[in-house]
């Protein structure tokens, strides 16, 4: 949400043109963010409806196993999504130190903005983990 803030209001301080995007450096990452927010904001809305909902009343709410299971997966998927596309925006003249630099750069982001999401999910279903008990010690507490 900063960053959405600081590329609107440095929009008006730096034009930004199209033809900025794809030049390797910040104000060429800001231009793509600044023409392509709604695409980003429909794919986020999208995201959250079709996959993390579903996954977060599944799976989540369910048990404490499921739980950090999902928080591993996300993050798995996290690395490997923020290392494909580090690999692809590389400038191999630069070095591995550059690859992974930014791929730190762009987990740390998908990261944040999921532990952000989640925090959000806890908040809006106001629920917390719930540990199931066994039925094993359900039944032989009704026998007695």
């Amino acid at each position: 949400m900063v960053f959405a803030v600081f590329v609107i209001v440095s929009a008006y301080t730096r034009a930004m043109q199209v033809g900025d995007m794809g030049e390797g450096n910040v104000h060429a990452f800001m231009a793509c963010f600044y023409y392509c927010w709604p695409l980003y904001f429909i794919c986020a809305i999208l995201t959250q409806w079709i996959v993390i909902v579903p996954v977060w009343e599944s799976f989540v709410l369910r048990s404490a196993v499921g739980a950090l299971l999902t928080f591993v997966i996300v993050g798995v998927v996290c690395t490997l999504a923020a290392a494909g596309v580090a690999y692809f925006i590389w400038d191999d003249q630069s070095g591995y130190d550059s690859l992974i630099g930014l791929t730190t750069i762009m987990l740390m982001i998908q990261l944040a903005y999921w532990a952000v999401n989640f925090f959000i999910l806890y908040l809006v279903t106001g629920k917390a983990v719930k540990l199931k008990r066994e039925a094993k010690h359900e039944t032989v507490a009704a026998e007695e």
